[in-house]
């Protein structure tokens, strides 16, 4: 196999001086190599639109001027093969079994090609790349996500290309939380971006969960450093999903700094309870009026003492310190709904 990898390798540079090899001399060479997607998920380009050698060269991806080439069905199925080709096999998943894991893989990899065209057309000092986490799903990336922090005090690595130590490179954080978290208009940021924001320090509740971490949250960099790390952690089946475009995170993060600067002001006035930054924080008044009806059926939200008629505000006081889990839930959700902001 080696061999052969040695010799396709050569083909490659031979093809760029001089006829390229046909592609049936290439396939039989790749043998288990690369594996082809169906032409369901292809437009119906087959390997046949291609000159399959200069698929095999690296450069076809690997930086921003290559990636920002990639356009047409047939420049990402050759870009795809590329990758699969130069695989390392200490990062990322291994060469695929078959034509159904291909197939599979070549949806998320095209996705992971625009994010990072779009990502790139964002920033002037940072350069985004297809790298291993490309093919992913968003479980297996949590994966590298989950050691990274297990390990951050071990002084260990886990193959991002930084020690545990420094803080990981937004380049590589924005593979694995891109598709998690959406950036407001600088406009509504006092025109900060995340070239403002060390990334790693922006995705763990820690950031804005105790009331010690809010009461300290003043800056812009702060709230929108919060604002990251909420949108990464949000609960499928709670509170509003995550956003689907920019317009909408510009609309949310206002209503979230000001949820988080009330949390700071009823902790400042509560002695013996304690309010939470949680879902209800990038809600509208009109949103969250539904959790805090009598008449809708949220059993789900019960526990936490949401459901219960108004009397004023009294309730959701009571309702307040009636358990720890309340910190969580109804710290903003009544409270909100009564006295608007």
């Amino acid at each position: 196999m080696f061999k052969c990898l040695w010799i396709l390798l050569g083909l490659v540079a031979i093809a760029k001086s001089q006829a390229p090899p046909p592609n049936s001399v290439v396939l039989q060479m790749l043998g288990d190599k690369v594996k082809f997607p169906d032409t369901s998920v292809t437009n119906d380009v087959t390997v046949d639109s291609l000159t399959l050698v200069d698929c095999l060269d690296a450069a076809v991806y690997n930086s921003e001027e290559a990636v920002a080439k990639i356009d047409t069905e047939e420049e990402y199925l050759c870009a795809f093969i590329s990758f699969q080709f130069n695989k390392d096999d200490e990062y990322g998943l291994p060469n695929y079994t078959d034509e159904a894991e291909a197939t599979e893989r070549y949806p998320l990899f095209k996705k992971c090609v625009d994010n990072v065209n779009q990502w790139n057309s964002e920033t002037d000092e940072t350069v985004f790349e297809v790298n291993f986490f490309c093919d992913m799903k968003p479980e297996e990336k949590r994966n590298y996500y989950g050691a990274h922090y297990e390990n951050k005090d071990d002084g260990e690595s886990f193959g991002l290309g930084s020690p545990n130590d420094q803080p990981t490179s937004n380049n590589i954080l924005m593979q694995l939380f891109g598709d998690m978290f959406t950036m407001p208009d600088p406009s509504v940021a006092s025109e900060l971006t995340l070239d403002d924001l060390t990334l790693d320090d922006c995705t763990l509740t820690s950031v804005y969960d105790t009331e010690t971490v809010i009461a300290q949250i003043d800056e812009e960099q702060e709230y929108l450093c919060a604002f990251v790390a909420f949108q990464i952690n949000k609960v499928d089946g709670e509170g509003i999903p995550r956003y689907s475009d920019q317009a909408e995170a510009t609309k949310r993060y206002p209503l979230f700094k000001k949820c988080v600067d009330y949390v700071k002001e009823l902790n400042e006035e509560a002695e013996e309870t304690e309010f939470g930054v949680n879902f209800f924080c990038d809600m509208t008044t009109e949103e969250k009026d539904p959790y805090s009806s009598a008449e809708g059926d949220y059993d789900h939200f019960g526990e936490f003492g949401i459901g219960s008629s108004y009397d004023g505000g009294e309730s959701e006081k009571d309702a307040a310190v009636m358990s720890e889990a309340s910190f969580l839930v109804i710290s903003v959700a009544v409270a909100n709904a009564v006295f608007v902001f």
